[in-house]
């Protein structure tokens, strides 16, 4: 069997990040833009955009903000003898989201920005090929999978 380029359709998921009450003007804009960063970046690795999907955008979904950890104050050396400096106060709790707990309904509403997640048609040169085994060597096991006992249980025979 020859390896023959042909072509494979895929699905590409990506987000649109819009303000949480924009104009549906607004949203094409977005959507455009986002689309057109996203098929000129696909371009480059053999990707050709054909389509969105016609299945309808999920959202809006909420833009929750990421909380890092903070990077520990600096140690003071201190020479044998001096006493400790004070300790620093403790800010662990700038760590805690202050958004208020999203509700079943309108939880967009609570944040700045939302996200639409949209699907894209895309296909590309896919390559089939074929396992070649080498002269001699026994197949693998998951080219030929060998018949599987039957798992039936015999009963002993009583003497």
């Amino acid at each position: 069997m020859r390896a023959e380029p042909d072509e494979q359709a895929y699905i590409v998921r990506f987000r649109v990040r819009s303000p949480a009450r924009a104009s549906p003007d607004e949203l094409d804009q977005r959507l455009a833009w986002s689309l057109e960063r996203m098929c000129a970046r696909l371009r480059l690795q053999g990707w050709t955009f054909i389509r969105l999907a016609n299945i309808r955008p999920r959202g809006p979904l909420p833009v929750v903000p990421i909380k890092g950890f903070p990077k520990p104050p600096p140690k003071v050396k201190r020479r044998p003898g001096q006493p400790s400096p004070p300790e620093p106060p403790d800010d662990s709790l700038w760590r805690v989201s202050t958004l208020p707990t999203f509700g079943p309904q309108a939880a967009h509403l609570m944040t700045d920005e939302v996200d639409w997640e949209y699907r894209a048609v895309f296909h590309r040169p896919r390559i089939a090929t074929a396992y070649v085994q080498e002269q001699g060597a026994p197949p693998p096991p998951w080219l030929n999978p060998s018949p599987r006992p039957s798992r039936t249980r015999s009963s002993p025979t009583r003497a």
